[in-house]
This record gives C-alpha cells, structure tokens and sequence, in this order.
C-alpha cells in the first residue's frame, strides 16, 4: 500500500487530501472517502487503508475547511467552500486517470456526497446516515449558522420537511441517474431517520441499508470497534457490488 499525503490547490482553496494506492493500482475505480463534521481524514486513516487493501481499489480522503489539516477555522468555514473542495479532490482523481469514482460519505459527508451528484458524474453514491442542511446558510460562515448559534433551535429543524424535500442536496439525488445506496444507523440519535430515508425516496435508483444497534457516532458506544468493523464489511460489499 502507497499513502500519500498531498495538497489540492484549485481556485482560493487549498486542500490536504491523502491518497491510499493499492499496489497492483488499477484506475477502472476509484472512491472517494468524505468524513463527518468535525472528523478528520487522519481519524479515518486506518479503516481507509484497510478498505483499500481489501478491495485493491485506491481510496482518497480529504480535510475541508474547518477540519484536521485544513488552515481554514471551522468559525470561518463555509459550505460552499468545502462542497468546492470535495469537487476539487473529485477532479484530482479524475485528473490522476480514475475512470468511475464512488462516493461515500458519512454524516455530513453524506450530505457533501449528495452535492457532489448533482455536479460531477459520480459512478455510485453511498449516504451513510446522512445529514441535510437547509440552502440559505450554505455561504454563511459557520459562526453565522443556526447550529453555531442556537444549537437547540438547529435540532427541531433537523424535522421541517421544506428543508428534507427541497434542499440543494435532495434536489441533486432526485435527479442523478446513479444507483444510491443509503445506510440508516438504528440507534441513531442525530439524524432523524426521516432524513436518510427521503435521501432514498428521492433516489431514481438505489437500496436502503440499516446497520443495526448503532448510534450516529459508533466512537462514543461501546466496543466501538465492532461497529466500525460491521460498517467497513458492509462498504466493502456495495463496492465489490457497485464494480
């Protein structure tokens, strides 16, 4: 396995990412790995790896602004700017020879993945207990957010169907040709299960995956190891599907 750790510069961004190549490094697939908020590619390195070696397919993580390496605070992120900066980890892969690139994200990832859809010609899409956001703070910066501010209010809004049924994120599901796979945590105490499982009814094509017994966070259970090694068995699976 070759791991390297580099910075996509496009634009006004510049992005650490980090590219995990199997040694036979074949490039008919690619996946690009886009993590949660406030998680880092560095807290991901080890399932990564281990997901590529199984699969033999080379992975790609990224820190958007706001997170691990990145120089940008999360007080000045935007939205805006870390969808640009997944778009420009995509465009890197292709850039590198990558023909069919799977996304999957978790969290707010899987919200980043469902942006990234409607925009790039993404071979599979996998949401994993995804978030969705409403459009009119997507350029604010995070200080200026309902969750920065008013984190109780952010919660009760997590339930208003206006934003789950026309957000720029659902929007973009409902009309990518790709098969969605959408993976609902059981135990899930963050994000409503109405939120992936309109992801899915948005979806032209796509299943509907629970992974039992689990918390939005498998880091804060117990034995959070089994979750995670659970998790990987089933992303390996939809990969080996999805190729």
């Amino acid at each position: 396995m070759k791991i390297d750790d580099l910075i996509c510069s496009r634009g006004q961004n510049t992005t650490p990412w980090r590219i995990f190549r199997p040694k036979v490094n074949k490039k008919d697939y690619g996946v690009l790995w886009i993590q949660g908020w406030s998680s880092s590619m560095d807290s991901h390195r080890e399932g990564v790896e281990r997901m590529a070696e199984v699969t033999g397919i080379t992975f790609a993580t990224l820190d958007y602004a706001g997170h691990g390496l990145s120089s940008v605070s999360v007080d000045d992120s935007t939205r805006k700017q870390q969808h640009e900066e997944t778009l420009n980890v995509y465009d890197e892969l292709k850039s590198l020879g990558y023909k069919n690139i799977i996304v999957i994200g978790g969290s707010y990832g899987g919200y980043m993945t469902a942006l990234l859809t409607g925009e790039r010609d993404v071979h599979t899409a996998v949401l994993r207990a995804p978030a969705n956001y409403p459009d009119d703070e997507f350029e604010l910066p995070y200080t200026q957010t309902l969750r920065s501010n008013n984190y109780e209010e952010y919660v009760k809004s997590k339930d208003h169907d206006a934003m789950l049924t026309n957000s720029m994120a659902t929007r973009a599901i409902e009309n990518y040709d790709g098969f969605v796979y959408v993976l609902e945590h059981e135990l899930d105490e963050v994000v409503p299960a109405k939120v992936p499982r309109h992801y899915f009814k948005a979806a032209k094509h796509g299943n509907y995956l629970i992974i039992p017994n689990t918390k939005h966070s498998p880091k804060l259970m117990a034995n959070p190891q089994v979750h995670f090694e659970y998790i990987e068995h089933v992303v390996v699976a939809i990969i080996k599907a999805a190729i």
